[in-house]
């Protein structure tokens, strides 16, 4: 019995711990801009507790898992009539909750740009709007030759024409 009550709560929890973990990144992320930054006193006070609450508001527009169907879904040949046509209108439905979602980003993003451009520069606005992002930085390293833009596995580009370059005229 206690075994199924551990199991019960665990998801709850695993979800606070997710939580948890992303305001200590935040904080963190934060922490380390105002030291690179050297803010002090009043000007980094503000900042972080503005930060703060930048990423929370972000955060409370996500955007829902890709597919929520997950390993159980059905093929599309196994749908009846009805139920395919629900699964087609719940995906239109995902789709236009994620652009509403990608909207509400933009205009958390502009209220916050007015209020981080009263005290920080423009070079400072571009770290938390426009980052430059590091394909390393999430776990290592790209090895030599692979995974990078304009290499592609022997014989070139998957569905380009094979046999010298390309007839710019002939299409693919």
């Amino acid at each position: 019995m206690l075994f199924f009550a551990c199991c019960l709560s665990w998801p709850s929890t695993g979800m606070a711990q997710a939580g948890d973990r992303w305001e200590q990144m935040a904080e963190k992320r934060a922490e380390q801009m105002a030291d690179n930054w050297k803010l002090e006193g009043e000007a980094r006070t503000d900042f972080l507790s503005t930060y703060k609450d930048y990423r929370a508001e972000l955060m409370k527009h996500r955007s829902a898992p890709m597919r929520p169907d997950g390993k159980n879904a059905k093929k599309a040949s196994e749908y009846t009539d009805e139920e395919a046509k629900a699964r087609i209108t719940n995906e239109f439905n995902r789709k236009a909750q994620e652009v509403a979602n990608a909207y509400n980003r933009l205009e958390v993003d502009k209220k916050y740009y007015e209020l981080f451009a009263k005290s920080l520069t423009p070079q400072q606005l571009v770290e938390i709007f426009a980052p430059v992002r590091n394909p390393r930085a999430r776990g290592g390293q790209a090895r030599p030759g692979r995974n990078m833009p304009g290499n592609f596995p022997r014989g070139g580009m998957p569905g380009a024409p094979m046999g010298g370059g390309m007839d710019m005229d002939g299409g693919w």
